[in-house]
């Protein structure tokens, strides 16, 4: 959904390919509101079941939970949603998880994809990163068969942040100021998570926002969100990719 042709320049099409169900909403959901705002489509993939995100598991009972809570998310926002069905710490880099990625990733059609950054602290955030990067290229070559067309030319690919902005070093910030709210609220759709009492890293609405504090103080705005682009050949613009 967008609200009318993209600004000039901007992507017109996003991609956001995250590992966990909640994971767009801590790192990129102000972002994505922004470019719906500005009048790009915006996309999201969650790979992973988040069947392991309780004190137990795998929990099938859980994953069912998780995936109703980012389809509420996604509603609050206002973007369509794929489910690529891994179990969590299952994604590996196999000949069917990139049919998956190169899948989702046509069906979206997208000019950017956003995704996890190599140093982030959940190997399941690596390996999704890595088989997005990876599959952006694949997905606009012919040679890779699956049920949708090529698209005519790689997407850029963005990097997110870290959790908790650990070991990461930004390029790029955007002012979520004004969207601080709707991301505060698709977080709250994540009850699983923000209910959990098992340690520090759990507190998921006060880590959102201590780091979209943090990355605002140093972009000198209120509230921010960060990224670097991936510095790989064909998927550099000329132009900007981020609002």
């Amino acid at each position: 959904m967008s609200a009318g042709p993209p600004q000039v320049g901007l992507p017109g099409r996003v991609l956001a390919i995250a590992a966990h169900p909640d994971d767009i909403e801590l790192l990129c959901a102000g972002t994505l509101a922004r470019f719906l705002e500005l009048g790009s489509s915006v996309h999201l993939a969650v790979v992973s079941k988040g069947d392991r995100g309780g004190p137990s598991g795998p929990d099938p009972s859980l994953a069912d939970r998780r995936r109703a809570e980012a389809e509420a998310a996604a509603a609050l926002l206002g973007a369509p949603i794929d489910f690529l069905g891994f179990g969590d710490s299952e994604v590996f880099d196999t000949p069917e998880a990139r049919s998956r990625f190169v899948s989702v990733i046509r069906k979206a059609r997208p000019e950017l994809i956003l995704t996890h950054a190599p140093e982030d602290y959940h190997i399941d955030h690596v390996r999704v990163g890595e088989l997005a990067t990876m599959a952006s290229w694949f997905a606009a070559s012919g040679g890779h068969m699956g049920e949708h067309p090529p698209l005519a030319r790689p997407p850029a690919v963005v990097y997110m942040d870290t959790i908790a902005a650990s070991n990461f070093e930004p390029s790029h910030y955007v002012d979520i100021s004004e969207q601080i709210d709707l991301k505060r609220r698709m977080l709250a759709c994540h009850a699983s998570q923000t209910g959990r009492d098992d340690g520090g890293i759990h507190a998921l609405q006060e880590l959102a926002e201590t780091q979209a504090r943090l990355r605002g103080f140093q972009a000198g705005v209120r509230f921010a969100e960060a990224f670097r682009p991936a510095p790989l050949w064909g998927r550099r613009r000329a132009g900007p990719l981020l609002p």
